[in-house]
């Protein structure tokens, strides 16, 4: 009899340590959750509190209710729910954590330089190659291709015999004549190739290709409080998958203006094609505005800034990849496009909303400008169509099941100058005060032309003069959100038809 009372009292014993123990794990989870948290920094300070009172309150209750015999059941149950709950939301904290490290403070760019031949040449190794006569592409303040050919030259043991081109469609051209027996470029220039010879991608092989690696100054304006002074971002979108330190060219364009005082969010996109000198880089020459991009994100800075005559404080960098992930882990987004048009890749829109797009024809109405009615400049519209689309989506439940998806989407593939003390300060100053935002689209427009470009040599290429006219009066509607007038889209888009 005494024996059973004893084994009695050592399972009640043995099932309030499992309590114990299982309060201790979710007291250790809080803490955990709250630091990180306060790390990020992303909640106003009475959610701060709330949220610590309720986990104290649990926390508390989970671990007395062991002490007493009729509580202790559910405290058990109380635990499990909340080591649950408090996993889960570590897991998204942390993650949250280290994408917004990630993207605030990348310092090093990637320069890939292939070595390749026609499709059909008998080399398949570079060695196969060693005795060829090579074309090496000169790029103007880049000494990357030249450091691939000593990288490669030391691989073979041999010094190669190169001609320098600095047109590279010149080169191009000279392989295919039988001029060179390979070449050696950057591969940002692929899609300025692709846009020359049509077959590019696939007339050549890559032998081998070198990525060099380069470590830059943190392009940044100052630490300004961004929640309290207005500010300019350029969005640029540059045309590569993969990971965004790959230099290459900046086919979306778009300054993006905030004034947090009036809850004004004014959207300018530029024609990629914008005839602009490049301060610092071109001289008194003139070239693309998307070969700014070649030239890393304060170049492009620097020749917006300079084209409307406003201070350009931040820039953020986005792919391919990034906005096709995005819009996948979103669910789609709904397109509510001008135009009834098919991509040139096949894909079909109908004139007014297209529901549920995937992150692929998302991607292809907004690089899409043969089968518009005014080319580059209908697609910088379809851009910001895109982005007002994703804008909208992330303000919706859907933020909640493609959470992973879309830090997965910007962990590798989105870069910015702001920093992440700035960014939480946005993020902390929406949810505290709860306001709407009045959202502004703006474009300029120029004419079509045919030109040689600082960063093609002597190759005469489709370039689009800027309207004056037209940059004046966007500059304006800048300056005018800046200053904290009150601007209305109607205005904007009567401006623009005149």
């Amino acid at each position: 009899m005494g024996n059973t009372k004893t084994k009695r009292r050592r399972k009640k014993k043995n099932r309030h340590t499992v309590g114990k123990i299982l309060a201790i794990l979710q007291i250790v989870l809080s803490i955990v959750f709250v630091v990180v948290l306060l790390m990020i920094n992303i909640l106003p300070m009475k959610y701060l509190a709330i949220i610590f009172g309720i986990l104290m309150f649990l926390d508390a209750f989970a671990l007395g209710s062991q002490f007493t015999r009729s509580a202790h059941i559910i405290g058990k149950v109380d635990c499990v729910l909340m080591l649950i709950l408090l996993a889960f939301a570590n897991v998204y904290l942390i993650r949250t954590n280290a994408t917004l490290f990630s993207i605030t403070s990348n310092d090093y760019k990637v320069d890939r330089i292939a070595i390749a031949v026609l499709n059909d040449d008998a080399a398949q190794t570079l060695q196969d190659a060693a005795d060829y006569e090579f074309g090496a592409q000169v790029i103007g303040g880049s000494d990357k291709v030249e450091q691939a050919i000593v990288e490669a030259s030391n691989e073979l043991g041999q010094d190669l015999a190169y001609y320098n081109y600095d047109d590279p469609y010149m080169m191009v051209q000279d392989l295919y004549d039988g001029n060179v027996g390979a070449i050696i470029y950057n591969t940002a220039y692929d899609s300025s190739l692709t846009e020359q010879f049509p077959n590019f991608a696939t007339d050549i092989r890559e032998l081998k290709h070198i990525e060099i690696k380069t470590k830059v100054e943190i392009v940044s304006g100052d630490k300004k409080d961004v929640t309290k002074t207005p500010f300019t971002v350029f969005i640029s979108g540059i045309d590569t998958e993969g990971s965004i330190a790959t230099t290459s060219r900046s086919d979306v364009n778009m300054l993006v203006t905030v004034n947090p005082n009036t809850n004004q969010i004014l959207m300018t996109s530029i024609p990629r094609d914008y005839y602009v000198q490049l301060p610092g880089i071109s001289g008194e020459s003139r070239d693309k505005l998307t070969h700014a991009g070649l030239y890393g994100p304060q170049c492009s800075m620097d020749t917006l800034s300079q084209l409307f005559g406003v201070d350009v404080d931040y820039y953020a960098k986005v792919n391919f990849t990034t906005l096709r992930d995005m819009v996948n882990a979103l669910g789609g987004v709904d397109l509510d496009s001008v135009y009834e048009f098919t991509t040139i890749s096949g894909e079909y829109f109908v004139q007014g909303m297209n529901y549920n797009v995937d992150g692929s024809s998302a991607l292809a109405f907004a690089r899409e400008r043969y089968n518009l009615p005014n080319g580059d400049n209908d697609r910088v519209m379809n851009q910001q169509i895109v982005m007002k689309a994703i804008i909208n989506k992330c303000l919706s439940p859907a933020i909640l099941t493609g959470y992973m998806g879309i830090m997965d989407s910007l962990s590798d593939s989105f870069e910015t100058s702001l920093s992440q003390q700035q960014i939480s300060s946005l993020v902390r100053m929406q949810l505290n005060d709860g306001d709407g935002w009045d959202m502004l689209s703006s474009r300029v427009v120029g004419t079509g032309d045919e030109n040689t470009c600082y960063s093609s040599g002597d190759n005469v290429l489709y370039v689009m003069n800027p309207d004056e006219n037209s940059v004046n009066t966007a500059a304006g509607f800048i300056n005018r959100v800046k200053n904290g007038e009150t601007v209305t889209q109607d205005e904007i888009t009567a401006s623009m038809m005149n």
